[in-house]
């Protein structure tokens, strides 16, 4: 059955969007929850129809609007630079790699475009900058340049640091193994030992 949706659907698309689905899916899911309607070519025609979907559009792009600004309002990113002299950066921080940063460790994407940057960042340290979601809607983000060479050593003694964790965890819990399985056996050689001393009461 054909459908045009009315909401966004995961896994069947966005509103607007034609979609076949299923009959069963389409009569009790998606059109009693009025997420879908059949995709009539009256209804495709209708003026009123249009201006509904238009009307669903703006409502979902505002609550996804909302969603990003309380993930990036006070949320700090961290960019790795090659540094020069006086902690100078080679050339300047752009506001797409500050997108791609905001992608990468918030999950949130956001159009390089609406990163504002006032003035070039091109030393080390933390800059405010506001990003401009939609008409009325704005959060600020932190963005702290780092040594990439410190980052890099950082980020390997991290890493060395967590495999001798797991190394040691290992061992502790194979030696732990190991005891129990040795207790385990004593205690079936003290059985054995005891099945086999005499009865004193046929002495």
């Amino acid at each position: 059955m054909q459908v045009v949706l009315l909401a966004n659907v995961k896994n069947v698309g966005r509103i607007g969007d034609l979609a076949d689905v299923a009959d069963g899916y389409a009569r009790n899911h998606l059109i009693p929850q009025n997420l879908a309607s059949l995709a009539s070519p009256s209804i495709m025609r209708s003026v009123e129809f249009q201006r509904k979907l238009e009307r669903n559009r703006e409502i979902q792009e505002q609550i996804e609007a909302e969603v990003i600004a309380r993930g990036l309002q006070g949320a700090t990113v961290v960019i790795p630079a090659a540094v020069g002299a006086e902690n100078r950066i080679h050339g300047q921080i752009t506001n797409q790699q500050i997108a791609d940063a905001i992608l990468e460790q918030l999950d949130l994407e956001i159009d390089r475009h609406k990163i504002e940057i006032d003035q070039p960042i091109r030393t080390l340290g933390i800059t405010m900058l506001p990003v401009r979601i939609t008409r009325g809607l704005e959060a600020s983000i932190s963005v702290e340049i780092i040594d990439a060479e410190e980052y890099a050593a950082a980020q390997a003694a991290e890493a060395e640091a967590a495999a001798k964790a797991e190394a040691e965890a290992k061992a502790a819990a194979e030696a732990e193994a190991e005891e129990a399985g040795d207790g385990g056996q004593q205690d079936g050689e003290e059985g054995d030992r005891e099945e086999e001393l005499p009865d004193t009461a046929e002495l």
